[in-house]
């Protein structure tokens, strides 16, 4: 009698191990185990997420990166605002004194007047990707995370109440721009000679050593706000960096094949594959014999 189920078995275990010997070789071939979703649905789930999460983490570093950028482009800028108001105010040192002429003190005039002009240039000029960085008209942040709400306010705005923030502005006396608590705008500042202020003002200005004092402290303030952010930021980056190869890591566990498991595997699948293959010769060669033994058999 022919053994049809035995016959059956043998075919639905060399489809089941053909089957494991292709996963296996894929895993081996593309090194994840995850080449299907079928594989692993959970584990494919998984991973996708923390996927996601390590190219945001990416881009965030990269963001981080720009925004250091940015920052040391306004320190710079700062950095030569600061310079100005220094000689500014040697020159209106040099104008108090009672030695002088008024032609001389027109003269002194004349490179205070471009010295204030050179502020307000870089003041209006000093951009990063077109964003204006000393006077800006809202607080500049960066996405520094994956998630929703993961920023960093990198250049605060000028905030009248608390003066705080970055506005050169040499027209302005107000909270967080550069003549804040000044009894004059910097455009206004007159040594005494014939020749009128950057901003046109004709009259000797009173205490001008002490208000361009306070303009000197308001920038280095500013400077320390920009350097706090760029720590800040530093930090924020040395953090993303720790996370992402923490995050890569578990991706490699879960996705990447263990080739030691997998190389075993598809050998004891191809040692399972030959041993069927003996059993269905055997199974032939016993059906024959049966066949044989019936009338009319060769």
């Amino acid at each position: 009698m022919l053994n049809v189920d035995a016959a059956s078995s043998l075919v639905a275990a060399m489809n089941t191990t053909n089957v494991s010997m292709i996963r296996h070789m894929q895993n081996i071939a593309s090194g994840g185990r995850l080449s299907k979703a079928g594989n692993d649905a959970a584990a494919s789930s998984i991973y996708e997420g923390l996927t996601s999460q390590s190219r945001g983490t990416s881009q965030a570093l990269s963001n981080i990166g720009d925004g250091l950028s940015m920052l040391d482009t306004a320190d710079a800028a700062l950095g030569v605002v600061q310079e100005d108001l220094q000689r500014v105010r040697e020159l209106t040192v040099q104008a108090e004194n009672g030695t002088l002429s008024g032609s001389e003190r027109d003269a002194i005039q004349m490179e205070i007047n471009q010295r204030v002009e050179n502020i307000n240039n870089i003041a209006g000029q000093s951009s990063f990707n077109g964003v204006n960085l000393l006077q800006p008209a809202a607080d500049i942040t960066v996405q520094s995370g994956a998630e929703d709400g993961a920023t960093t306010t990198v250049i605060e705005a000028a905030d009248v109440a608390a003066d705080s923030g970055i506005n050169i502005d040499v027209t302005a006396t107000t909270g967080g721009s550069l003549g804040a608590n000044s009894t004059f705008a910097l455009e206004d500042i007159n040594v005494g000679g014939s020749i009128a202020s950057f901003g046109g003002n004709t009259t000797k200005t009173a205490d001008a050593l002490s208000g361009l004092d306070q303009m000197i402290d308001n920038v280095s303030r500013m400077r320390s706000e920009v350097g706090a952010s760029a720590n800040s930021l530093e930090g924020l980056a040395d953090y993303n960096d720790s996370y992402n190869t923490s995050i890569q890591s578990s991706m490699s566990q879960i996705g990447d094949t263990d080739m030691a498991s997998a190389i075993t595997g598809f050998t004891q699948d191809s040692l399972s594959m030959q041993l069927i293959s003996r059993a269905f010769g055997l199974y032939n060669e016993n059906q024959s014999s049966v066949l044989n033994l019936l009338p009319g058999g060769n």
